[in-house]
């Protein structure tokens, strides 16, 4: 007979009291694989706080979890409040019973989840690229991930393409350096040069003042408020039956600077480096 929440109880493995579902810490376990949270400095710092609250009595929300076949329950979400649980008892804190609710979705919810929680430290780039393309593992469109997580659908392209990217361009995000979009941006333009042009990003930011190398950084537009008005200047210019546009004046003077702004931008982006 398949484990069951029912058949747990009836076992004795989940007490049922009056204010929720627990387990003892022993029958909960992590799936291989399944959290993608990135082990750094950030994720250390934020469990030794949680860690620190928790030893001196402070209370968080219960674990989600699921049945596992062999026995006792996987966590869904609360990866991190475990893991201090057991700091907490190797610390000698009588943490033995721990409360828990089911999950209740499918497993590509279960997976979903880990990026939906919002009791949770939040996820880098690379850890949210990572759940993208375990979810595009299970044959979903990106309409269908986006629905999932919770993110707009070009969110989501920018994630699966930094999941595919090489490891140097991973890494230039991962590290802080560069942000999703310009890596995506210079992926999509230089391809397996990718990592070696943002290296030379990196350096052109920094000697620019600049801590990040972001998508406006590499790639400068013209401002939409500025297009805007250049659309404005020119509905009010008189235009012949030949299709001539006639502007003087003021207008002129400040379509011809919204022009020389524009020229200006594609000759940087045109000194990209390749």
């Amino acid at each position: 007979m398949a484990n069951s929440f029912k058949k747990m109880t009836t076992n004795g493995v989940i007490k049922r009291l009056h204010h929720g579902m627990f387990i003892s810490i022993d029958d909960i376990h992590i799936q291989p694989g399944f959290n993608r949270r990135d082990d750094d400095e950030t994720t250390r710092r934020a469990n030794d706080e949680l860690y620190e609250y928790l030893v001196n009595g402070g209370t968080v929300p219960p674990l989600e979890v699921y049945e596992r076949e062999e026995g006792g329950v996987w966590i869904v979400e609360g990866h991190r409040r475990y893991s201090c649980y057991l700091r907490c008892r190797d610390a000698g804190k009588p943490v033995n019973q721990i409360h828990i609710i089911p999950f209740r979705g499918n497993d590509i919810e279960r997976k979903a989840r880990v990026m939906t929680s919002n009791r949770q430290l939040a996820l880098s780039d690379m850890a949210k690229a990572g759940v993208i393309r375990d979810l595009a593992a299970f044959n979903l469109t990106t309409q269908e991930i986006a629905r999932y997580v919770h993110l707009s659908v070009p969110t989501v392209e920018k994630l699966m393409t930094l999941g595919m990217a090489n490891h140097d361009v991973q890494q230039a995000v991962k590290s802080g350096d560069v942000a999703l979009s310009a890596a995506v941006e210079r992926v999509k333009e230089f391809g397996e040069k990718a990592g070696e042009v943002l290296e030379q990003d990196k350096a052109a930011a920094a000697a620019a003042g600049k801590k990040k190398v972001t998508r406006s950084f590499i790639a400068p537009e013209i401002s939409v408020k500025k297009a805007r008005r250049l659309v404005e200047l020119v509905a009010l210019a008189s235009i012949s039956e030949e299709g001539t546009i006639t502007l003087d004046g003021l207008p002129l003077a400040e379509v011809l600077s919204i022009v020389e702004e524009h020229k200006s931008i594609a000759v940087q982006r045109s000194k990209a480096v390749k």
